[in-house]
């Protein structure tokens, strides 16, 4: 009697393969997961901020510069919050479109950040008197600056002049290194 060895091989049995397959399935779908959440976090990092107080206060003419003798000065006040997920850095504030660093004759621009709910005054400890203004995420800020009502002080590189009078609504404008503008409007007292 012959006898003639069989030699079966063993698969993986149908139920282990299938288990294999969820496995490498479910870690192929983390791993996705978290390379397009950290696309997205990249892309997802904006800056806003929210400009809540906005006003003008009329001021004595030494306020503006020490030889003015006669017109009106006013000291501006903006104050808001960065509610952004990101840093802000204020580069420029423009009034009517031209920078205030041409319409001021006097005092010129300060300004400050402060904790988020911490109160922010422009002239206090920490302020700057030049840009750029950095504004993390969740802080706020505060900036003033002096108007002068006179024609031929507030011109664009001399072009045009303005005059500004009690009553009138002026547009001002914080501009930031991302190229962001964040209008305000107010009316001289």
């Amino acid at each position: 009697m012959s006898t003639t060895l069989i030699h079966r091989r063993r698969a993986v049995s149908p139920v282990i393969a299938t288990v294999i397959l969820i496995a490498v399935a479910v870690a192929l779908g983390i791993a996705v997961a978290f390379w397009a959440s950290g696309l997205t976090s990249s892309f997802s990092k904006y800056e806003k901020l929210g400009v809540n107080t906005q006003y003008a206060t009329s001021v004595a003419l030494s306020s503006c510069g020490s030889t003015l003798t006669s017109g009106t000065c006013w000291t501006i006040n903006l104050g808001g919050q960065n509610t952004g997920s990101s840093d802000s850095s204020i580069t420029q504030i423009q009034v009517n479109g031209i920078p205030i660093s041409t319409a001021n004759k006097g005092n010129g621009f300060s300004g400050n950040t402060a904790a988020g709910g911490t109160s922010c005054s422009a002239t206090g400890t920490g302020a700057v008197t030049s840009f750029p203004l950095a504004v993390k995420s969740g802080q706020q800020f505060c900036i003033v600056f002096n108007l002068y009502s006179a024609a031929g002080t507030y011109g664009a590189q001399g072009s045009s002049t303005q005059t500004f009078a009690s009553g009138q609504t002026i547009q001002v404008t914080i501009i930031t290194a991302a190229g962001n503008n964040y209008p305000a409007s107010i009316v001289l007292p």
